[in-house]
């Protein structure tokens, strides 16, 4: 797809625009996993390569969302279709390690379900391809986070 130009779709573009820019989409997520990144490189250092694959995969993410929309003739601007900017409150600031995973991984559910919904709208099957891709590098973050979840024992006891 590296030099196809894509029909132009407004409906497509603005789900593409929520997935790449919205308050949960890829560039959100993008900027929550940088902030537990830089922490882990202060308080947690057994963490920091757990986060940097995040970061660096959520980028990729934004990579690939922002040249559909740029295909698609559309803009890749740091808001969602609502002409929301995205901003540092799209950031989950918690600072407990067990209360981060669990939170990343509640954010990385809820983006899989809202790709596949968006794949179900899309009848293009350029676009399609491009958004399972995504969506196999949210579900691989997602186990990645359960088993270093899991195997480093951070469930939190009440």
């Amino acid at each position: 797809m590296k030099n196809d130009i894509l029909k132009v779709n407004s409906y497509y573009e603005g789900l593409i625009q929520n997935l790449f820019a919205g308050t949960k989409g890829c560039f959100s997520a993008f900027m929550h996993f940088f902030y537990q990144y830089n922490q882990c490189s202060v308080y947690f250092h057994d963490f920091v390569e757990c986060f940097s694959k995040l970061y660096k995969t959520e980028l990729e993410n934004c990579e690939i969302l922002s040249q559909v929309l740029i295909k698609m003739g559309g803009d890749n601007k740091y808001y969602s279709s609502a002409r929301k900017f995205l901003s540092g409150y799209n950031v989950d600031y918690v600072k407990n390690l067990s209360k981060m995973f669990l939170s990343d991984i509640e954010m990385l559910e809820v983006n899989i379900i809202e790709i596949k919904s968006v794949i179900l709208k899309v009848e293009d099957k350029k676009i399609r391809d491009v958004l399972k891709k995504v969506l196999d590098n949210k579900k691989m973050e997602l186990r990645f986070l359960k088993e270093n979840y899991f195997k480093n024992n951070l469930i939190i006891k009440n």
